[in-house]
Parts: structure tokens; sequence; C-alpha cells
């Protein structure tokens, strides 16, 4: 008589035991389980299961896979709903097709793929972005554009919601600044993904100098690869140093001095430089002091290049017409990046960056870290300080700002209780349009 060995495995779900050798779902409540006994129930998961079970090909087939999802997962309603758009506009066709490409390739038909779930279907960028690495995964087209390790909850609540790719790089850029590089990759990653020029060239750099964790040579000139189509000119300028070294590429000088050329006429100043250095010295190109020499020209003045003929030194600026003088900085970009460290809870940030604003003149920013300052929140508390902030703003006709100002005086907060001070301030308040200086006013009369 032969027996068979029986191994009972308990449902990750339900908790009720079932026999692993007739049946890979729980009889209970009819969760599928993998081979280590995890309940199968995200939708990477599920496609990758069926994939294995009926052939990659079954997932090509939109109604089919539905019929499936339902029938081997019919707990699994979200799912199955994210399953039925994620195959929208033959995402899964698209991705089957370029399997076999290089790394590039796969990325731009999967940008694709998320830029039509998130654009006319209307999934959030993040979502957008696991269901086609789960199409991917499902077809053999793996796209591993995840972060290596998962944030927790807490880190990742507040930034749930943000989808749009200039606010992602720009919030890569304000951790990049204060070297949160994790932070700053997760941002940038997520930008990228959405076919932001300017992302994907700091991913290349991020994947080239191993910021954030992972260092990857192929990865990161895969990344400038397509910052330069997107029209980078840094981009351009790392792909003709990949071509000029060799790095996970051949060697090839003609394409190197063409990267660093183009780039050089968009105003990428090390792309100038290089462009110098070649002609002076024959390498990648043949030598020319003339124009090497115009070229040095051109970057000691500091001004963009005007894309000129092939072989030719780029068009001088006139030196009798006077340049612009820059804009004085009015503490908006510090103010943003104040705003963005509140959205992490990053009190001490956030009123570090007020505070540098408010030093710009930047009237909200004054009025922000006189909040800091009166709470205590991110600096100790320091009301002198936060009313002299307030006024500051105030005095620049910031209703909120002078709606403080109100409160101060009502409550007697540093300066001692005035009615008619208050009375004075939260009218001003009022008058510029804050509701809520309007109805203690009335409450005051």
């Amino acid at each position: 008589m032969i027996y068979r060995e029986v191994i009972f495995v308990k449902c990750a779900r339900c908790g009720k035991t079932f026999d692993e050798t007739k049946q890979d779902y729980c009889g209970f409540c009819k969760t599928v389980h993998n081979k280590k006994g995890e309940a199968i129930r995200d939708l990477k998961g599920i496609l990758r299961y069926i994939a294995d079970k009926y052939g990659e090909q079954t997932i090509l087939d939109r109604r089919r896979t539905d019929a499936l999802i339902a029938d081997c997962f019919p707990k699994e309603t979200a799912a199955r709903r994210l399953g039925y758009v994620a195959l929208y506009d033959g995402c899964a066709q698209k991705l089957y097709a370029v399997r076999e490409k290089p790394f590039e390739v796969k990325c731009a038909a999967a940008a694709r793929c998320i830029k039509s779930l998130r654009d006319e279907i209307g999934i959030k960028g993040r979502i957008a972005t696991e269901a086609v690495e789960a199409v991917g995964c499902a077809v053999g087209c793996e796209i591993s554009f995840k972060k290596s390790e998962v944030l927790p909850a807490s880190e990742t609540e507040s930034k749930k919601n943000i989808t749009d790719a200039a606010e992602q790089y720009s919030l890569g850029r304000h951790f990049d600044r204060i070297r949160e590089y994790e932070k700053a990759l997760y941002w940038f990653e997520s930008a990228a993904l959405q076919d932001h020029g300017e992302a994907e060239y700091y991913m290349g750099s991020y994947r080239l100098e191993g910021r954030g964790g992972i260092q990857n040579l192929d990865q990161a000139r895969e990344w400038f690869v397509r910052g330069m189509e997107n029209g980078v000119a840094q981009a351009e300028y790392m792909v003709g140093y990949f071509f000029a070294e060799g790095i996970s590429c051949e060697v090839d000088e003609d394409k190197a001095f063409n990267c660093f050329l183009n780039a050089a006429k968009k105003g990428c100043a090390e792309a100038v430089n290089m462009v110098a250095l070649c002609y002076e010295n024959g390498v990648h190109t043949e030598k020319n002091p003339e124009l090497a020499k115009k070229w040095r020209k051109q970057l000691a003045g500091g001004e963009a290049v005007v894309i000129a003929p092939e072989n030719e030194a780029p068009k001088l600026p006139d030196p009798d017409v006077e340049k612009p003088k820059p804009l004085p900085d009015d503490g908006e970009e510090l103010y943003q990046s104040a705003r963005r460290c509140m959205a992490e809870k990053d009190m001490e940030g956030a009123a570090l960056f007020y505070k540098r604003a408010a030093e710009a003149g930047h009237a909200r920013a004054q009025c922000s870290y006189g909040k800091c300052l009166y709470t205590g929140n991110g600096v100790p508390k320091d009301p002198a300080e936060a009313f002299r902030w307030f006024k500051t703003a105030a005095d620049q006709e910031l209703n909120i700002a002078q709606y403080n100002l109100g409160v101060m005086y009502l409550k007697g907060v540093y300066v001692p209780k005035d009615h008619t001070e208050a009375r004075k301030w939260f009218d001003k308040a009022a008058q510029n349009g804050h509701e809520d200086a309007e109805k203690i006013l009335k409450k005051l009369k």
C-alpha cells in the first residue's frame, strides 16, 4: 500500500488548515496560497499564478484573464477590478512584445502603459505603476522600478496623493539638497516612471554613484539614455561620457564627441568644457586650437550656447548688450521646501526652511515661521519672536498674520491685553478677506 504524505497548511487569511497536497487553496475561504504557504492577494501574485498555471499568453486575453481571476480568486474583488483596467489598451501585448528587448526599451513601453492608465483611466501614478509591473511580471517582461525596500506606512502616508511628475521631481530635489537620499530616490523614481526627463537624469546619477543604496552602471546608462531622449543636456553629456570610457557599452569616440557637442550646444557647462578639451588635445575629434579657444571663451562668458553648425564654434553674445540683472531671491523655493517638510511631518526641517524664506522677505513664510515659534513646532517656543515675524508679515498686508496679531493682543500673549489694538488688527485682516476676523469683530462690537 502506498501512503501519500499529507501536508497541512494554515490559511493566511481565515486561519483554518487544509491539505496542500490536494489543492493550493483553502477549502473554507477559497484563498489561493503560493508554495511558501503565503496567501496570494496582490495583483502581481494573482497574475503570476494565472500565467504559471495557464500560460503567459493567457494574460494577453483580457476577458479570459478577468474570468480566471473571478473563478480562482473570488474574494479579491479589488485586485480583479485593478487587473481588468491594468490590461486596458493592450498593456499586456505591448509588454509581451518587448520582453526580450533591452532595459530602456522595456522601460519606455512600461512608461507609455503607465501614462495611459494615469491619463485615460484616471488611476493614481503609483497604483498605475504597480499595475503595469504586475502585468509585466506575468508576461515575462520584468520591470523593476520599485525601491529595494518598501517604506514604512508612516513614511508613505503623506505621499500617497502626490501623483504629478513635476511635484514628485521637486520633492526629489528637496530631499537631494538636504541629503536624505533614500527619500530623494523614491521621488525621482516616481517622476521618472512618468517619463520626466530631469528625474531620469537624476535616476542615472543615483544609480551611477550608488546614492540611495543601489549602484548599477547598466541601469545608470539606461536612465541617462532616457533622459537624453527627453532633451536633457546633462543626460546627453553623461551618455557621451559612457561612450568615451566604455562603461556598460563599447568605446565609440564619434558617438561620445557628438553627445558632448550636442549637450554643449544646449548649454551644459560640463559639455562645453569637454568640447574645448577635445579640440585642444585632439581627443575624440581632430585637434583644432582655434575652435577650442572659442569654446573656452564661451565657457568663461557663462552664457547659454547658441546652436551652431557642426564643427563650428558657437555664436558669442554681443558684449555691448547689457546683461539682465538676476531677480532677487523672494524665498518661494525655500517656502515650498518648508511645505514639503510639513507634508513629511519633519517639523524641524520645516521651521528651518520657513526661517530662511522669511529672512528672504517671503510674507507667508514669515507668518508660518511665526506660528512655529508661537506653538513650539520644530523650534523652542518664543512668543516675542513670533510676534515680531507676525508683525513683519502683517506689514506686507498678509491677512492671516494680521489676524494672528489680533489674537495675541486679545489674549495678552507676550503683549498686554488690548482690545482696541486687537480690533485694529482684526479689522485689517477682515478688510483683506479673513472670514474668522470678521466673526470676531462682530463679537467684540
